[in-house]
């Protein structure tokens, strides 16, 4: 869609990437009546890389976005392409069977090149960097994780590797860490670019695009549907994709309560010094380390350090987040000199039950899908694709993530308070291993 939340402001937060980005093509609101062989409703990254592959597939495709291609999670994260998933490949094959588990964790390995090879074609300028995404151990305890890790997916062929730990303070630019490991199919954009420059792709493939234009509701009339959006516009399709993730409302039912909506953010410096620049991420990887409340860090094309996640919160402010990323840069870089904090802002981001990402067919020719649980850009783009192949005739049993029943969390209506305490639980956790490990 993708609306506010109540009471968020529907204003695009002032951020590095909006700093730097190209503009916005001009896009209208839906104004009366229009129709189409598709219908999107949510105009991110998923939203976005469906419509440009019904298009491609010769389909008519309408797109309504209740704001503007960008304005939520597409348009605010960290901007890391990261492969795969939450879960490592043994666990995902453990949980989904050696054939459906094997195609799942090869089409979440390729995410990242779906990503930069649309740029490609497309010519999307959006600063891309493809030097790898690198993953350090916060404590001791972990060391063992990310050997497992690296090793799951080098026997899978995947350009991996451990860092040397002598190596470690030159590659990152802190001595914060003992052990990583590098992962060459990762990489950065300016992620509000990129999905401005998705817009301006499906425009030029004859997709309609409107903003400002918030479906408020949807029903069956014979063969089509109908979405009804603001001011009695209304767009009717054969088939519908439902892509709002976080940011979801009652259109489909029951779809909002299927997700935690988290919010989690992202704080930036001034333009750092030449020394600084020298020393912090020299080879330009990005990277996130293992705590459990991970924290991402990069160097943005301006040259700041941007650092994200450390935290997270239910609600509608960070202000509780901030200090917490700003404490963790000082403790990683603040030896290098003084940081000095410029930006902060934050969105939401939809967490699963299993922390995996899902497809719901929720009636006949409507298709929903959410929950990159923070492994959005190269992941929202793969699912975006499979939606609009679901919609041209792929068999569900040939698809590396299929569609399942939608479950809805208990007590969602308590959401607040258990995002509150898990993330302090987990605070504590962190910290308590670090000691441990010191």
């Amino acid at each position: 869609m993708v609306a506010p939340l109540a009471g968020e402001n529907p204003e695009l937060p002032e951020t590095v990437w909006r700093l730097t980005a190209p503009p916005l093509p001009p896009l209208g609101a839906l104004d009366g009546a229009v129709e189409a062989d598709v219908a999107i409703v949510g105009g991110g990254f998923t939203g976005m890389m469906a419509a440009i592959t019904l298009a491609q597939a010769g389909r008519s495709v309408v797109v309504v976005d209740a704001t503007e291609p960008g304005w939520g999670a597409s348009g605010r994260n960290n901007g890391q392409v990261i492969p795969g998933f939450k879960w490592d490949p043994d666990q995902i094959i453990e949980r989904y069977g050696t054939g459906q588990g094997e195609k799942l964790v090869a089409w979440g390995g390729a995410a990242p090149d779906l990503v930069f090879d649309t740029i490609a074609r497309y010519a999307i300028d959006c600063t891309p960097v493809r030097r790898g995404w690198i993953q350090p151990a916060y404590t001791g305890r972990s060391i063992p994780t990310i050997n497992r890790r690296c090793e799951q997916w080098a026997r899978r062929g995947a350009a991996v590797q451990m860092l040397a730990s002598n190596q470690l303070a030159d590659i990152l630019g802190t001595p914060a860490f003992k052990a990583a490991w590098l992962d060459q199919r990762g990489g950065s954009i300016n992620p509000l670019a990129y999905a401005r420059g998705l817009a301006r792709a499906a425009l030029q493939l004859g997709v309609r695009v409107y903003v400002r234009s918030p479906a408020l509701q949807m029903q069956r009339e014979g063969a089509q549907w109908r979405v009804d959006a603001a001011a009695g516009a209304t767009v009717r399709a054969r088939q519908v994709i439902v892509a709002t993730a976080a940011y979801a409302n009652d259109l489909v039912p029951g779809l909002r309560l299927s997700m935690i909506p988290v919010r989690t953010a992202q704080v930036a410096t001034a333009p750092l010094a030449p020394r600084m620049l020298e020393t912090i991420l020299p080879g330009r990887q990005c990277a996130s380390d293992t705590r459990r409340l991970l924290t991402s860090f990069r160097i943005s094309p301006d040259n700041r350090l941007v650092m994200g996640g450390s935290g997270a919160t239910a609600g509608l402010g960070h202000d509780g987040v901030v200090p917490r990323l700003r404490a963790a840069g000082e403790a990683l870089f603040g030896h290098l000199g003084s940081l000095s904090w410029a930006l902060a802002w934050s969105g939401f981001f939809a967490v699963t039950k299993d922390h995996m990402p899902h497809i719901h067919e929720t009636d006949q020719g409507v298709i929903c899908a959410l929950g990159c649980n923070g492994r959005g850009i190269g992941m929202s783009m793969a699912m975006g694709a499979l939606l609009a192949e679901r919609l041209l005739g792929r068999d569900a049993a040939d698809m590396p993530l299929r569609p399942i029943p939608m479950q809805r969390f208990a007590f969602h209506a308590f959401r607040h308070l258990g995002v509150a305490y898990t993330t302090e639980y987990y605070a504590l956790r962190d910290r308590w291993d670090r000691r441990r490990s010191a």
